[in-house]
């Protein structure tokens, strides 16, 4: 399902899904965080809440564009538990919605390829940087015996 285009970022979740604003059926931090975030309007979530919201699958037509728009500013950007949380939380997103909104997946897709090359370009420098730390402990090996 796609967001409708006149979105109101005014609004939660809750009222976009339809779903009724109850009281959590069982008291554990992660269902009163996920209670927060479904009633809290979609222009105040944290990052944390668009991390978890996606995590859990709740509303992901919503919280995945949201997502990616972090995403956009920091791929490895650590907003819970550690560096890259969130991106792995959309990684996991179920294939059918990435079928069903091919341009976010396109979007991410573009987000993950400029994070593979900048890995493969640091891949091709890091020989020079490791040479530096052979050359030290080369250094250190001849000190050491005179």
């Amino acid at each position: 399902m796609k967001p409708r285009r006149n979105l109101d970022e005014d609004r939660t979740l809750n009222v976009l899904l339809g779903w009724k604003a109850d009281p959590p059926p069982y008291p554990t931090s992660l269902v009163e965080r996920g209670s927060i975030a479904l009633a809290t309007p979609l222009r105040d979530l944290t990052k944390e809440q668009v991390r978890l919201l996606v995590s859990q699958g709740f509303g992901l037509e919503y919280v995945v564009p949201k997502a990616i728009s972090i995403l956009l500013e920091n791929p490895l950007i650590g907003v819970t538990f550690y560096d890259g949380d969130l991106l792995i939380s959309c990684l996991k997103v179920p294939q059918q919605f990435w079928m069903e909104n091919q341009h976010l997946w396109v979007e991410l897709d573009g987000i993950l390829r400029s994070l593979d090359q900048t890995v493969s370009d640091i891949g091709k420098h890091r020989p020079q940087f490791d040479a530096a730390w052979e050359a030290w402990n080369s250094q250190n090996a001849r000190s050491t015996k005179a």
